[in-house]
């Protein structure tokens, strides 16, 4: 984009803003007092692509309104060839630049920026990192509003947020949206939460109302039950392989024994299978 720049006073009522944003009343207030006292500190910045007196904001619109609060008919501007879209932009990227975001303006600025820049130059602009980019862009892409309002109000992280976008229905992402609203939850819980009951709707017939009645409390007690079912599995497997050991063990001290090797040649055993052999690390590969 060529810029030729120069200052000078423009018409207020021939500039249009593309790019209006609310402000805070105390911040304009503070800009109208400021100008009211020193003066202008810094010239705004316009477009005269549309020729014929016409200008387009590329910043400075809390200047113009607080110009306008104080009757002034003309601003001092710098003047720069930019077509609408690159004014907006421009603005965008201005605005972006000098301000602290919250979590709505974040979206809202990935989603404008997204049309122009690919992930890395969004996050080299906002000063965030990729990955978060990344999670904004894919809701954005797969229309998740639902989630994307519940990230703005921090009720969720961005990986949650990713997590429960993954969910095969809206009742289900609605559900766990809500489980954690109410109480903190881990990605790899919710994770659990979401695939448990993935599971349990392809082994539900399409007749059956059970396929899509999904409620936080339902939710909350099939991760309880499947936590209790896992940890009675854990305790089973811990059991068993304490079993393992000792046999393992107690073969190993036999087979040193020679009554034992009379006693299995007397009952037809006088091999021994070589995965047992191989278990057994007192006895070489190979031995019979």
């Amino acid at each position: 984009m060529r810029r030729n720049r120069k200052i000078k006073a423009v018409p207020i009522s021939a500039i249009t803003v593309v790019n209006p944003r609310d402000r805070r009343v105390a911040a304009f207030e503070e800009i109208v007092a400021s100008i009211k006292k020193v003066g202008l500190k810094r010239p705004i910045t316009v477009s005269n692509k549309k020729g014929f007196g016409k200008y387009e904001l590329v910043c400075g619109e809390g200047r113009i309104r607080a110009f306008s609060t104080l009757k002034a008919s003309e601003i001092p501007a710098i003047l720069v060839d930019a077509t609408t879209e690159e004014c907006i932009l421009m603005s965008l990227v201005e605005n972006i630049a000098r301000r602290r975001h919250t979590a709505v303006e974040l979206v809202s600025d990935v989603k404008r920026l997204s049309k122009e820049y690919d992930v890395n130059e969004i996050a080299a602009k906002l000063g965030v990192a990729r990955s978060y980019v990344k999670i904004i862009c894919y809701l954005l892409e797969h229309g998740e509003e639902q989630v994307i309002m519940s990230l703005e109000r921090h009720a969720i992280t961005p990986t949650l947020a990713l997590e429960i976008a993954r969910a095969d229905t809206p009742e289900l992402q609605a559900a766990l949206l809500k489980v954690c609203e109410r109480e903190p939850r881990s990605v790899n819980e919710i994770a659990k939460l979401r695939r448990l009951f993935e599971r349990r709707r392809r082994s539900l017939t399409k007749s059956d109302e059970r396929a899509d009645r999904i409620t936080p409390a339902d939710l909350v007690r099939a991760y309880r039950l499947e936590t209790n079912r896992q940890k009675v599995v854990g305790r089973k497997a811990d059991l068993t392989h304490m079993r393992l050991v000792f046999i393992v063990n107690a073969l190993k001290s036999l087979v040193k024994e020679r009554m034992f090797e009379s006693l299995l040649r007397e009952e037809g055993l006088e091999r021994i299978p070589m995965p047992l052999l191989r278990q057994l690390s007192a006895i070489p590969r190979g031995s019979s």
